[in-house]
């Protein structure tokens, strides 16, 4: 699912949702040892498994990978191949399926089905949401995982913090301001999400990934509001 409109998703949901790629990625690490939103960390993982001869554990980090990497795809076909009307409700769809996918995931984790089937839900749910959000405010943004995020943040910082008063300059500062407003932010909230998550996890188990689920459903309701109202205020436009 591509970004939301042409400037990406509301802000205040670009928040919410690093915020569930932290806490998502930080239980599934505790409960399965095993990232679901970070594809570098997983092949490093694998690799490592791999060299200790620990075959099981290698594949249920393939499994990561390939799963998250299906997640991205599906969540693009399905934009591709929804009906036009139900495009600008794209996210909000992408987070349904999300509460669908973690309330399975925890799930077959209390009921001590298949540990592949807790991978397989988390990855495919993190994968949808890192297709289902590419941009806010115009920034390429990621909420599954933050190395690329931070990298453009220091990035950016520096050009913000050394340019020297131009026409030109003006407007790269600017632009950087932009960027750092809304990437420090997002950085700020996966780690939030990560140490709420590990917290809730090491007390509750997979009860404790409930605690993603209300969170998910409000950001829907936010979008849904957001897109509402955006249609509501074409249609008036329209008919004036």
């Amino acid at each position: 699912m591509n970004e939301t409109s042409e400037g990406g998703a509301a802000f205040s949901v670009s928040i919410g949702l690093a915020f569930i790629g932290g806490y998502a990625d930080a239980s599934s690490y505790l409960l399965a040892r095993t990232f679901t939103g970070h594809l570098t960390g997983n092949c490093v993982l694998a690799a490592v498994s791999a060299a200790s001869k620990d075959w099981h554990l290698t594949l249920d980090r393939l499994l990561a990978v390939i799963v998250f990497l299906g997640g991205i795809l599906f969540s693009l076909i399905l934009n591709r191949f929804a009906p036009v009307r139900l495009r600008q409700f794209s996210l909000a769809i992408a987070m349904f399926i999300e509460v669908l996918l973690f309330l399975s995931a925890s799930l077959f984790l209390s009921n001590r089905a298949n540990q592949e089937l807790f991978i397989a839900c988390m990855c495919l749910a993190l994968g949808i949401q890192n297709g289902a959000l590419h941009k806010t405010n115009g920034i390429s943004v990621h909420s599954t995982y933050m190395t690329g995020m931070v990298t453009a943040l220091m990035h950016k910082s520096f050009d913000h913090l050394s340019s020297k008063h131009s026409p030109k300059e003006d407007f790269s500062r600017d632009s950087a301001r932009l960027t750092i407003q809304v990437l420090a932010p997002m950085w700020i909230s996966f780690i939030f999400g990560a140490v709420t998550g590990a917290v809730i996890v090491s007390s509750f188990h997979s009860i404790g990934l409930l605690g993603i689920v209300l969170p998910l459903i409000l950001l829907i309701l936010v979008e849904m509001k957001k897109k509402l109202t955006a249609t509501a205020y074409s249609s008036t436009r329209s008919d004036s």
